[in-house]
């Protein structure tokens, strides 16, 4: 690295007696004056330092410096040649045209351009970049088409290729506009100084872009995919500014207008009809003060974008387990028969086991006679009891839950959530209570305790596996309410989509004041810590008690619904659906609240992309909201996930399944294939190879250079521990593919990056029109390879100049006194 000059003895042996000299001279100059230094102290200084000069060059005085060895050090020009650059920047001149300019200055002969100058001392390497970085001899007549800006890759490419080399820096050519933004700047720590060159911005076009794009799956049951864009304008004032939501067919779905000054998001939300890949196209449009619209942007290419959002293509599997028919299960059931992204299965206890016979044999006999004679294991399960008489509604074949409650992992993990309605902990065994809180924690699954007479502290929960995962604490009891209660939101209730059923504050506050009151509530007063209180009860006193508690717990999450009649809701829907204000019902007697007349049914409402559902009311949406959520973020057996992959291409993606086995640990052993449909329909067969750095994960590499919807079926098969195959694994995703509108996302130069890629790798942003002084400061920069200069200072002739000139002024004041 370069130092600062310094001076060094050459003849170091002369020291000692060059200082002998020095000191003589000095003390005979102030002896021969030591009467007139008051008058001649200026001469007698001169004097001394004229001595001192001519002493000094006994020992052969060095002046070294260090520079950079000439042609050892690497400094690389990197060109970004995308079509960025072809918008206008200044008048009716392109990025390009300025950039094209500054190249064929920088590669000219006569004078030297700056190019050529920085090869005079370091070992110049020119690049381009596009969608890959490529090295070049000469610029030449350079072409700005280029179909993507791979910034973050390139220079990570570059830190990889000169890792041990002496790279001294990087000129950096671009518009700051990089299409890679996987990337990160972290990544680019370490690497030599970047020194970006920032071109003028004086582009006076007005542009409207898509901008950014982020989409959420939430549980709300009218709109259950939320998309927020937030566009990004420049060069707009006064203009108004449309945004429209199209389905993947081109029919507008919904549309906002709003000044070009307002810069708060769009938000859309919207309910699939479908499940899998679901693809929405944006599109953004500059209207003037009349609404018509503005052709004369910059570009038209950003002014629209393809997403794709994934809905899964498998539903979530529900296992509802209750101790006794119920109002409870059969809404439940009815508001998700047409969600086609929920499973109900019931497993509904009818009758309780209990002692039928006391069986007397022979003395020691305690099982039935008639299994007298069988083998001794048959004799240990012969009958002496009942057993509990269970119905199965919903199962996907005989043989599911015909055994009751599972009792083996791979049997349970096969669901995504449990919900316990009024059923005692003793109908589990110890190993099924112990199943469950490994389903939750291990597994990721969700737990929804419904209240009821058998639910919670009166199920006797307190001490179990399962009641240390609730929210809330079965150890202390509270006292009850009297009389009915009503449900209200709090806080965090009001935050949660999920939990509200309008967008509207007013509109869900009337919705609550219209559901009935409450008469069964296991009360509880106290929560675990880092429980959530999303909803609560209150009594006629004003005394509150948790209806609604969730909480994470472990990979899952659990919830407790404290109110053990949630059904009057629905009841009391139907008969407001009946009754007028004067509460007479349709045939015009009076009706009890939450009554309805008998052989009366709810109007039929069909449900978009399901089928006819005679419950689709509040009480409805709020069930399959919750059970929603209950599932939202429960991982499944074989996970897919697609992610760019720049680095490799135009459109590159890196498909990845992960792959685990029904007792949900991760599979090495799995048989992957990934089916891939592109735009043109043309399927491709893919082999997932295993990752060399994620166990039972499964990647293959596609590039979806063509722009469009593209579509991917992942299939995962594997075997049991005894070499039987199971029933392979499905799930499918989906991404949308558009090179053209990644690089024209934007027209602005982006100075925050290029200042920022500056920052962390040391360097500096260099403005076009200080090019020259840049070059002529490069020499000057630290670089990896120094060599060290050093010349004689005796030789030089400011040197005698100086001491000569010392002397010969201390003579002439002297001479000019009278003095000898």
């Amino acid at each position: 690295m370069p130092t600062i000059a310094t001076i060094i003895a050459g003849d170091p042996e002369w020291i000692a007696a060059a200082v002998s000299i020095a000191l003589a001279g000095v003390v005979i100059a102030l002896w021969l004056n030591r009467s007139r230094l008051s008058t001649m102290g200026v001469g007698t200084g001169l004097r001394i330092i004229g001595w001192l000069l001519l002493v000094a060059c006994l020992v052969n005085p060095l002046w070294t410096s260090s520079r950079p060895k000439r042609g050892a050090n690497v400094l690389a020009v990197v060109t970004d040649i995308s079509r960025s650059h072809l918008v206008t920047s200044d008048g009716n001149q392109t990025r390009a045209d300025v950039l094209a300019r500054l190249i064929r200055d920088g590669e000219r002969t006569e004078p030297n351009g700056w190019l050529n100058r920085i090869s005079q001392d370091f070992e110049l390497r020119r690049y381009v970049l596009s969608d890959r970085l490529k090295q070049v001899d000469l610029y030449g007549d350079i072409q700005f088409d280029g179909v993507a800006s791979s910034v973050y890759t390139s220079l990570d490419q570059l830190k990889q290729r000169f890792d041990g080399q002496p790279l001294a820096g990087i000129v950096l050519i671009s518009d700051g506009n990089a299409t890679d933004a996987g990337g990160t700047l972290e990544q680019l720590k370490g690497i030599a100084p970047i020194y970006p060159l920032l071109m003028e911005d004086s582009n006076s076009r007005p542009d409207i872009a898509v901008g950014t794009i982020a989409t959420t799956q939430t549980a709300f049951d009218d709109a259950p995919v939320s998309i927020q864009v937030q566009p990004e304008m420049s060069g707009t004032f006064g203009q108004q500014v449309r945004v429209t939501l199209l389905d993947a067919a081109g029919i507008a779905l919904a549309s906002q207008t709003r000044p070009a000054s307002d810069d708060t998001p769009v938000r859309f939300r919207h309910r699939p009809t479908e499940a899998g890949a679901v693809f929405y196209q944006v599109q953004t449009a500059l209207l003037d003060a009349a609404g018509n619209e503005i052709v004369e942007e910059t570009t038209l290419v950003n002014n629209q974008r393809l997403i794709s959002v994934d809905r899964g293509s498998q539903p979530r599997r529900i296992l509802y387990v209750s101790g006794r028919p119920n109002w409870e299960f059969k809404f439940l059931r009815r508001a998700v028969e047409a969600d086609a992204q929920i499973e109900l299965i019931g497993l509904i206890r009818i009758a309780k086991k209990e002692a039928k016979f006391d069986f007397r044999g022979r003395d020691g006999e305690r099982s039935n006679s008639l299994f007298r004679g069988f083998e001794k294991e048959e004799q240990e399960v012969a009958e002496e009891y009942d057993e509990a008489v269970m119905v199965r509604i919903g199962t996907k074949d005989e043989d599911e839950l015909r055994g009751g409650f599972p009792e083996k992992a791979e049997d349970l993990f096969a669901y995504d959530a449990i919900v316990l309605d009024d059923i005692e902990s003793d109908f589990f065994l110890a190993d099924q209570l112990t199943l469950m809180y490994d389903f939750v924690s291990r597994r990721g699954g969700g737990l929804l305790m419904l209240g009821g007479q058998e639910s919670f502290r009166q199920g006797e929960y307190d001490r179990t596996p399962v009641g240390e995962m609730l929210p809330v604490d079965l150890s202390r009891s509270m006292d009850q309410p009297n009389g009915p209660v009503r449900m209200t939101l709090t806080r965090d209730g009001w935050l949660q989509p999920w939990i509200r059923l309008h967008n509207d504050e007013s509109a869900e506050q009337d919705r609550i004041d219209r559901m009935p009151g409450f008469f069964t509530l296991n009360s509880t007063g106290f929560v675990r810590p880092g429980a959530v209180i999303m909803a609560e009860v209150q009594d006629s006193s004003d005394n509150h008690w948790p209806a609604l508690v969730t909480q994470r717990f472990g990979k899952g999450r659990t919830a407790a619904l404290c109110i053990g009649d949630f059904w009057r809701w629905r009841l009391r829907e139907g008969l407001d659906s009946l009754r007028g204000e004067s509460g007479m019902g349709a045939d015009g007697n009076q009706r009890m609240p939450g009554v309805l007349p008998k052989g009366v049914r709810s109007t039929p409402i069909v449900a978009p992309g399901g089928e006819a559902n005679e419950d689709l009311g509040q009480h409805a949406s709020a069930c399959r909201q919750m059970l929603r959520w209950l599932v939202s973020d429960v991982p499944r057996q074989l996970d897919l996930n697609v992610q760019a992959d720049p680095a490799l291409g135009v459109g590159s993606v890196r498909i990845q399944a992960t792959v685990k086995g029904r007792d949900f640990e991760l599979r090495e052993n799995a048989d992957v294939r990934f089916r891939v449909l592109g735009p043109d329909g043309a399927p491709l067969e893919l082999t997932g190879e295993p990752s060399a750095e994620n166990p039972g994960v499964f990647e293959a590499v596609v590039a979806a250079a063509q722009p469009g919807a593209w579509r991917v079926t992942a299939t995962a098969k594997m075997t049991d521990e005894e070499g039987r195959e199971l029933d392979p694994l499905e799930a499918v995703s989906g991404w949308a593919s558009q090179p053209d509108q990644d690089e024209m996302k934007s027209v602005r130069i982006n100075r925050d990056f290029l200042k920022q890629v500056a920052d962390i790798s040391g360097g500096r942003v260099v403005a076009l029109d200080e090019i020259d002084s840049f070059v002529d400061s490069l020499p000057q920069a630290s670089v990896p390879l120094v060599e060290i200069h050093a010349w004689q200072l005796w030789h030089q002739w400011w040197v005698f100049a100086v001491a000569i000139g010392c002397i010969a002024t201390d003579w002439t004041m002297r001479r000019r006194r009278g003095l000898p």
